[in-house]
């Protein structure tokens, strides 16, 4: 009996999985986390979240935690879709480590930004703000390689912080679809983050470049 196995399409297929790994292991790892987190209770989540009044008391964690928990399904598939159009965006721009840098600091940035600079927001969950940190962040990064893309997405954040800021306030079509009301401070917190961290990346990047091509050879 002939044998269907194939040593050149099994060691094709090996090289392909080997190939999706090293470019998505980090955003399968968050995306997985994202929907991990969909199936917590909302009393796990009120340990979780953001609650200002627990971060001044010590509870640090939360200014992390918050962000990878959500108000719903509606809100956990809104951050869901938009981390997944952000990372196959500026795949071949943006290597893994990269992106967690990017999404970490912006998660920081977004934590603190909101305790220290928006206290009036007394309860926060979700990922939105350090999305749009990513974004930033990976625009700073792929413009070289994809102008096009990155004039985009450029132009779609300048004309969403105008809308957000200016005209619509938290009370926007968002806030009814997620069930709650938009903190439009954590993205503005976010995109400074993310806008902070590719310029330092950046910076160091260059500062390597300009040692590797003045060492000897």
């Amino acid at each position: 009996m002939k044998s269907d196995f194939d040593p050149d399409q099994a060691a094709t297929a090996e090289k392909n999985f080997n190939e999706f790994f090293r470019q998505w292991w980090f955003s399968v790892m968050v995306m997985v986390l994202i929907c991990y987190t969909a199936s917590f209770s909302n009393s796990l989540i009120q340990q979780l979240a953001l609650v200002h009044e627990a971060v001044a008391q010590g509870e640090l964690w939360r200014l992390v935690t918050s962000q990878f928990v959500h108000l719903g399904f509606n809100h956990t598939m809104l951050n869901l879709v938009g981390y997944l159009i952000i990372s196959a965006s500026f795949r071949e721009d943006v290597s893994p480590w990269q992106e967690c840098t990017g999404l970490f600091a912006s998660v920081i940035g977004v934590g603190l930004g909101i305790y220290y600079l928006s206290p009036e927001i007394q309860w926060y969950v979700g990922l939105s703000g350090a999305i749009y940190g990513l974004l930033v962040f990976d625009l700073l990064l792929g413009w070289r390689r994809s102008p096009f893309l990155a004039l985009f997405f450029s132009l779609f954040l300048a004309g969403k912080f105008v809308y957000e800021q200016l005209i619509a306030g938290p009370e926007t079509v968002s806030a009814e679809f997620i069930g709650g009301l938009v903190a439009i401070d954590s993205h503005l917190y976010g995109a400074i983050t993310g806008a902070l961290t590719g310029l330092i990346f950046l910076m160091f990047q260059k500062m390597r470049g300009h040692e590797q091509s003045g060492a000897p050879h």
